[in-house]
C-alpha cells in the first residue's frame, strides 16, 4: 500500500508551478532522442550476447551489489553499469534542521519526494518505510528489488524505527525505479511531476584498457544529461563518483599507476549541472580540515577539461540502512553509492525549508551552489580539490544562509538573477567581520553541441562550458579578488589558485579573510551566450553584511510601512497600491512564526511574546521588502 499521495508529496500546485518552468519544446526533442538512444543500446546489447553466448547480461546481484551489461562501445568493447558500494546525518550536519536541533525549526523532509535510481527497486514493504500501515516508497519498476537500492533509499527517508539506521531527510518519501531507462524517466519525473532531486548510486564499469577514454569524458551521456537539467531548471540529479581508486583491474588499475588515482569519474556523474559525491569517513566532529579522512576507494576527478569533480563530500564508510532481504533487515555498506544519498537527503531538507520560508523552491543551481558555497575545507590546501571536491557538507551552514537571506540578519544574499547578452551585473555590498566573506555565483548551462562531445579520444583539451559567466570582486581600496580555480589534467596535484578568472566550472567562489568596507560584485561573461541570455544565482555571506546598491528600487509612492511599531495586538501594512500579499514573520532566531496572506492590510500578533520581530513581505506586483518591528 501507498501513502496518500496528499501527506508525502509537494502539493499539487507546487508541481505545477515547477512544471510550468520546464522548457517543454526542448523536453519533447529530447525525449525523442532519449527513447532513441535507449533503444538503440539494447539492440547493441542484445547482439553482443548472441555473439558472446557464454557472457551473461547480468554478471552480478547479490548482497554486495549490481553489475549488468548496459551497452557496447563502437570498439566493441562491453560497457557494465555497477553500483558504487563498498551517521551520515551527524557527519552532513543535518541534525541541527530536526525537531530539537540548534536551529529551532522542523526540518525533516515532510512533504518532500526523492527520486532514487538504482540497480532494482526499493523493498517498499520494509518497517523503515511503513507509515500508518501505508508505505511511502512508491515502486514504479517491478523487477526484483534491490538490496543496494533499498540501502540506498534508507540513507535517505528511513524512518527510525532503529535509530541507527534514520535517513538524513527522515521523513520524506521515495519514488524507485530501476537504471534501465533512466534518463527518460528522469525526464518524465523532473517535467511532468516537479520532481527536484534524485539519487544514483551507479555509473560505467569499464573492462579493458581500449575503453580507458572514458574516464574523465564528456560524453553523450554527460551531454544528455546536462541537457535534461537545462531544460527543467528545478531539478538536480546526485551521482556518485565511484569506488575506482583501490581497482587492481584494468583499466582502472592502468589510470591508477600513471596518473595516481586522478581521473578516474566516469560517465553521468561527469556532467556539469548535476552534484557528484565523494566518500570519506564519518565526521563526529568538525574541527578543521585535519577532521575529513579521505576513504580508499573514492574516485578522484578532475573531468578532462579540468572541472571540479567530485564537487562535494560526506560520510561513505560503514553506513548502516536498510536491506532488502527482509521487512526488518538492516546492514553496513561502504562506497560512494553511500555517500551521494547522504547529500540528495540535504538537498531535501533545504528545498523543504527554503519553501517553508519563501513559498518557492530555489532553482537546481541555487541549491547546488550553496551546498558548494557552504561546504567545510578538506584537503590539504585552502579552496577546492580534485578528491574532496570544495569539501565536507554542511547542511546547518547551508540553513542558516537560507535564514538570514536578504536583510533579515545583515549575514547573507541569496538571489536569482539574469545575466542577458553584453550586459554586467553589479552589486556593491560591505562587510566588516573577522570571518571570511564569501561570494559565490552558479549556474545550470547549457549542453554542447552533440558533434562536440567526446567519442573515444584520450583526456582532449576540448572545454565544455558553453555560457562562460565570470565573477570578480573590487573592494573600497582597490584589491580586486577573483575566484579560485584549480589546475586541471596539466597538474592533478596542484592547490587551488585565485589570481584569475574561471573558464571551465559553472560554479565560481570568491574567499575574502577578514573583510572591511565595501566591496562591489561584478558578473560578466565572454564570447556571445547561448540563447541570449543566462540564468545565474548569486550567493554571499559573512558575519556583518549589508547591501548599499539594489537592483530594483522601489518607488518612494510604492512604498510599504508598519504601524503602530512597537505594537500590541493589531499590526497595520501601508500599502498605496492596496494590492494582496503574503506576510512572514520571523523571530530574532529567524523561525518562522507567522505565515498568511493579507488582504485588509491588518496582521494579528497577539500571541507572540514580548520581543524583536522581522515581517517579510511580497505582493503580486513582486515588491519585497523586510521591516523590523518591536512587539510590547
Amino acid at each position: 500500500m501507498i501513502l496518500p499521495s496528499l501527506l508525502y508529496a509537494q502539493t499539487a500546485e507546487e508541481k505545477k508551478k515547477i512544471a510550468s518552468q520546464s522548457n517543454h519544446d526542448g523536453n519533447a526533442a529530447l525525449r525523442i532522442e532519449l527513447k532513441k538512444n535507449e533503444n538503440d543500446r539494447k539492440i547493441r546489447v542484445a547482439n553482443y550476447l548472441n555473439q558472446n553466448p557464454n557472457i551473461k547480461k547480468i554478471l552480478k546481484d547479490d548482497n554486495s551489489g549490481k553489475v549488468e551489461l548496459t551497452d557496447v562501445l563502437q570498439n566493441g568493447d562491453p560497457v557494465y553499469t555497477k553500483t558504487y558500494n563498498d551517521g551520515a546525518a551527524n557527519t552532513a550536519r543535518a541534525k541541527s534542521l530536526y525537531s530539537g536541533g540548534s536551529l529551532g525549526i522542523n526540518i525533516q523532509g515532510q512533504g518532500m519526494n526523492v527520486g532514487v535510481w538504482d540497480g532494482g527497486p526499493v523493498l517498499d514493504s520494509h518497517q523503515e518505510f511503513m507509515v500508518n500501515g501505508f508505505s511511502k516508497v512508491n515502486v514504479m519498476n517491478f523487477t526484483s528489488t534491490s538490496n543496494h537500492g533499498t540501502h540506498v533509499a534508507g540513507t535517505i527517508a528511513a524512518q527510525g524505527v532503529l535509530p541507527s539506521v534514520r535517513g538524513v531527510a527522515f521523513n520524506s518519501a521515495i519514488t524507485s525505479y530501476d537504471w534501465t531507462n533512466d534518463l527518460s524517466e528522469m525526464l518524465d519525473e523532473s517535467s511532468g511531476n516537479g520532481m527536484l532531486m534524485s539519487n544514483h548510486s551507479y555509473g560505467p564499469g569499464l573492462s579493458n584498457n581500449s575503453s580507458l577514454w572514458l574516464l574523465g569524458a564528456y560524453n553523450s551521456d554527460a551531454r544528455s544529461v546536462d541537457a535534461l537539467c537545462f531544460n527543467n531548471p528545478f531539478y538536480l540529479p546526485v551521482f556518485s563518483a565511484g569506488n575506482s581508486r583501490n581497482d587492481n583491474t584494468v583499466p582502472y588499475s592502468t589510470q591508477i599507476a600513471s596518473k595516481f588515482g586522478y581521473d578516474l569519474i566516469a560517465g553521468d556523474a561527469i556532467a556539469k549541472n548535476v552534484l557528484t559525491v565523494a566518500a570519506v569517513n564519518e565526521v563526529s566532529s568538525y574541527s578543521n580540515n585535519e577532521s575529513v579522512v579521505m576513504s580508499s576507494f573514492s574516485s578522484y576527478g578532475p573531468s578532462d577539461d579540468g572541472r571540479i569533480k567530485p564537487e562535494i563530500s560526506t560520510k561513505g564508510v560503514n553506513v548502516r540502512s536498510t536491506l532488502s532481504s527482509s521487512s526488518t533487515a538492516t546492514g553496513f555498506m561502504s562506497g560512494t553509492s553511500m555517500a551521494s544519498p547522504g547529500v540528495t537527503g540535504v538537498v531535501a531538507l533545504l528545498q523543504q525549508y527554503y519553501n517553508q520560508l519563501y513559498n518557492n523552491f530555489m532553482r537546481a543551481a541555487t541549491v547546488k551552489g550553496l551546498i558548494m558555497h557552504t561546504a567545510d575545507e578538506a584537503g590539504g590546501s585552502p579552496g577546492p580539490d580534485y578528491e574532496f571536491g570544495w569539501g565536507l557538507i554542511n547542511a546547518d551552514s547551508a540553513a542558516r544562509i537560507i535564514r538570514d537571506k536578504n536583510l533579515i540578519s545583515n549575514r547573507s544574499i541569496i538571489e536569482e538573477l539574469n545575466l542577458a547578452n553584453a550586459t554586467t551585473y553589479t552589486k556593491t555590498i560591505t562587510a566588516n567581520s573577522n570571518r571570511p566573506l564569501k561570494i559565490s555565483i552558479s549556474w545550470t548551462d547549457p549542453a554542447p553541441l552533440i558533434a562536440d562531445v567526446n567519442t573515444g579520444t584520450v583526456d582532449p583539451p576540448t572545454k565544455y562550458l558553453v555560457n562562460d559567466l565570470d565573477i570578480k570582486v573590487t573592494s573600497s581600496t582597490g584589491t580586486v579578488y577573483y575566484p579560485w580555480k584549480l589546475q586541471g589534467m596539466s597538474n592533478t596535484f596542484a592547490a587551488a589558485t585565485n589570481n584569475s578568472t574561471n573558464d571551465v566550472d559553472n560554479f565560481e567562489r570568491i574567499d575574502i579573510p577578514n573583510p572591511s568596507g565595501s566591496y562591489t560584485i561584478q558578473v560578466t561573461h565572454k564570447g556571445s551566450l547561448t540563447n541570449g541570455n543566462q540564468n545565474f544565482t548569486l550567493i554571499a555571506n559573512s558575519q556583518n553584511l549589508s547591501t548599499l546598491s539594489i537592483d530594483n528600487i522601489i518607488k518612494k509612492e510604492d512604498q510599504i510601512q508598519i504601524y503602530p511599531n512597537p505594537v500590541d495586538d493589531i499590526l497595520n501594512i501601508k500599502n498605496n497600491n492596496n494590492v494582496e500579499a503574503q506576510i512572514l514573520i520571523l523571530d530574532s532566531s529567524g523561525r518562522l512564526l507567522i505565515k498568511e496572506i493579507v488582504k485588509d492590510s491588518k496582521v494579528n500578533v497577539k500571541a507572540l511574546e514580548t520581543g524583536n520581530y522581522m515581517l517579510l513581505y511580497k505582493d503580486k506586483e513582486n515588491r519585497e521588502v523586510s521591516i523590523k518591528f518591536i512587539k510590547k
